[in-house]
């Protein structure tokens, strides 16, 4: 019965979507996004900025063509990122979002766009140096993350923190001892900060973000998926690799294990 329930429901939710054709008369394609993680998604100045928001930016050109419409940027946490798809409040996530099963069956994802693996971010005094160090000890997690799951499940002691800068303070104020999320988003802190490491880079089986619709708008949905292939043949996101990410870490980051255009490859 509930199974029955959750179905009725995805699929009343999904009429309220908006249709590539209500987007393309509208002007306007709503993207939720982050705002607190560089270089992907932040607001500077009253300004949008990074890797995602280009991306988006690019998506929304191509799908208005000559129409000039616009995107509207809609300020996103981790946590809220299903709700917003699924109570219309955006027509696409474009917010690190990984690909799993359990996401799979609430909203439509895209091919990948990037791969990542869970990252563990350590003040580097305590000598952390695998998991297993962590055992007994707190680990910071943001709602609705992969990291999250993963240390769940794995039956370790985690504390919940609202964003990433938060979670990033109070690891320096000692109230746990590591913070994990994508190792894209963890990298970025000792690049700023000689005194936090980050030696668990690449925790778990690789997991890809994609681009999220809700569930049923198959019109929007085909659309991102041609324009992924589009941009990967025209070396988008090698040029965004190395413009907009590898600046940011310094070169600690190595696009070979993020960047999927050898699988965009088969394509043609």
């Amino acid at each position: 019965m509930k199974k029955i329930l959750l179905c009725l429901a995805l699929v009343a939710s999904s009429l309220f979507s908006n249709s590539l054709s209500e987007i393309k008369n509208s002007g306007v394609i709503r993207v939720g996004v982050f705002t607190d993680q560089p270089p992907f998604g932040s607001y500077k100045d009253g300004q949008f900025e990074g890797f995602e928001v280009d991306f988006a930016n690019r998506i929304a050109r191509d799908i208005f063509g000559q129409n000039g419409g616009k995107v509207e940027f809609v300020p996103t946490k981790a946590a809220e990122r299903i709700d917003f798809l699924q109570n219309n409040k955006v027509d696409i996530i474009l917010a690190t979002l990984t690909i799993t099963d359990e996401r799979s069956r609430m909203v439509d994802f895209s091919m990948p766009y990037f791969a990542v693996n869970i990252g563990v971010l350590t003040r580097k005094d305590d000598n952390i140096k695998s998991v297993s160090d962590l055992r007994g000890r707190p680990v910071l997690v943001e709602s609705g993350t992969t990291g999250e799951l993963f240390f769940k499940k794995e039956g370790y002691t985690v504390v919940e923190c609202p964003n990433s800068n938060e979670c990033y303070r109070m690891l320096k104020d000692n109230k746990a001892d590591a913070y994990a999320n994508d190792n894209l988003i963890v990298l970025a802190y000792p690049v700023i900060d000689r005194s936090v490491s980050v030696d668990i880079k690449n925790l778990g089986a690789s997991d890809f973000l994609g681009i999220a619709v809700q569930k049923g708008n198959k019109e929007l949905l085909d659309v991102i998926n041609k324009e992924l292939i589009n941009l990967s043949k025209e070396g988008f996101f090698r040029k965004s690799f190395k413009d907009t990410i590898d600046p940011f870490y310094k070169g600690t980051a190595e696009e070979k294990y993020f960047l999927l255009d050898d699988i965009y490859s088969i394509f043609g």
